[in-house]
């Protein structure tokens, strides 16, 4: 049985080093991309795990922000030219809020041939999802929900594996105080952790709508997290996975993954592969 996590990148709105955070779900029978980042490094991402984009069947959008939608545009466009090439057939899945469903259309609509879009809108089901929702994707259950921000129309999702395990994502908004309930007790927790609570003052998380890795590590402690999975964080600190898991320990008790861009977890092991 496969089910595993494939970061695809981890970091901010505007990483030095890395990839913006977007990852893969991958199951015996589904393949699932969760954001795209911010341009057409997605495919040297996916290049890297060893990923075709003719292979994506099935696409999520958190929100609207560029650093999360424009990698879905450019994967939208080269499944189109597969399409139109003869090397991909059926149909592609695109579930988002209705805030990132129009904005992913309309950047589409103004920026794509009118033939491409043509295509594009001909081989796509646009699957709009609002809290609450469920569907039933493969050999999962997907319980969609609203991540509770104070800055965007943000949707994550909380799905129900064929092992039975749970793994949620709060996209890249942080588990707090406001959508801890949504989340608490799920055995995989994704989210966003900015930067070391000692770091606040240099990264000024709180004035861009996030927290740091103490805030959150106090939060899931609380919240009953088994696993949190933390991303979309600066990339400048000197052995970050190190510094930000002993934070994290400090205040969680339970198990504490800070990926690199590139890291697969495995979700029935629970450890992460470099």
């Amino acid at each position: 049985m496969t089910e595993e996590i494939i970061m695809l990148g981890t970091g901010s709105a505007f990483p030095r080093k890395s990839y913006n955070s977007c990852f893969i779900i991958r199951t015996d029978r589904l393949m699932w991309l969760t954001d795209g980042g911010g341009g057409n490094g997605i495919f040297n991402a996916l290049a890297s795990a060893g990923i075709n984009p003719a292979e994506l069947r099935h696409l999520f959008v958190t929100h609207s922000h560029t650093d999360h939608i424009l990698g879905i545009i450019w994967i939208i466009r080269r499944i189109v030219n597969l399409t139109l090439e003869g090397a991909y057939s059926g149909r592609l899945n695109v579930y988002a809020n209705s805030e990132a469903a129009d904005a992913l259309t309309e950047i589409c609509r103004l920026t794509f041939l009118k033939s491409y879009f043509d295509t594009m809108m001909s081989i796509t089901d646009f699957h709009i999802v609002a809290h609450g929702d469920r569907l039933a994707v493969e050999d999962v259950e997907v319980e969609f929900i609203d991540c509770r921000s104070e800055n965007v129309l943000q949707t994550g999702y909380i799905m129900h594996l064929p092992s039975g395990h749970t793994f949620a994502t709060l996209g890249d908004e942080a588990l707090n105080p406001r959508n801890a309930d949504l989340v608490a007790g799920t055995d995989y927790l994704h989210c966003g952790a900015f930067c070391l609570y000692a770091d606040r003052e240099r990264f000024r998380p709180y004035e861009k709508h996030h927290f740091t890795v103490r805030d959150v590590a106090r939060e899931a402690e609380k919240a009953a997290v088994k696993t949190m999975i933390l991303s979309h964080s600066e990339d400048v600190t000197e052995r970050k996975q190190e510094n930000y898991t002993a934070e994290a320990a400090a205040e969680f008790s339970g198990r504490i993954i800070i990926p690199a861009d590139g890291e697969r977890i495995d979700l029935i092991a629970g450890s992460g592969i470099f």
